[in-house]
């Protein structure tokens, strides 16, 4: 072996043995946000810790309040969608129950879908997080920004009126 083949085996070596380590953290912590990576690879210095803890803290109260929001609504809306299907299949229901039942249950889908095609939509033109609800005669539309421009407001007020058809649309903007 000569002294070049041993170079080249000792650093691939070397690298292997750095991926474990990174490897063995990232599985005792987790990765549970794109951050997690970079904190993980930079042991910088007490300063840049400090700094990205505060960042950390505002990225995850705003992705905490998308997500619990997230989460809730769709909860809420799988809750309600196998109450109707329980009313549709079950025996004891009368058939005019069971229609009504199979109408809801078509109109909540129907919610749900076009709610999905407006936050779709609304990402599209460069939002990193929003979240849509359809209540009753209202679209209430929450963006991850700090401000939201006329131009953008607009924009938002247009992609749910298409969709939906309603044209009262509330507009928010999340930090």
């Amino acid at each position: 072996m000569t002294r070049k083949q041993f170079g080249i085996i000792f650093t691939l070596m070397a690298l292997i043995v750095c991926v474990g380590v990174i490897a063995a953290r990232l599985n005792k912590t987790g990765l549970n946000d794109p951050t997690d990576f970079s904190q993980v690879i930079s042991q910088g210095t007490e300063e840049n810790k400090d700094n990205e803890k505060k960042d950390d803290k505002e990225t995850l109260g705003t992705q905490d309040y998308f997500y619990s929001l997230r989460s809730e609504k769709e909860q809420k809306d799988a809750a309600t969608l196998q109450q109707l299907t329980s009313m549709k299949d079950d025996e004891n229901v009368s058939q005019e129950q069971k229609d009504i039942a199979n109408n809801e249950y078509i109109e909540k889908t129907m919610l749900i879908d076009q709610e999905g095609r407006i936050e779709v939509n609304v990402k599209n033109q460069g939002f990193e997080d929003v979240l849509c609800s359809i209540e009753g005669n209202k679209v209430r539309v929450v963006v991850k920004a700090e401000e939201i421009t006329d131009a953008d407001s607009s924009a938002i007020q247009e992609i749910a009126e298409n969709v939906s058809g309603i044209s009262d649309v509330i507009i928010e903007s999340k930090k």
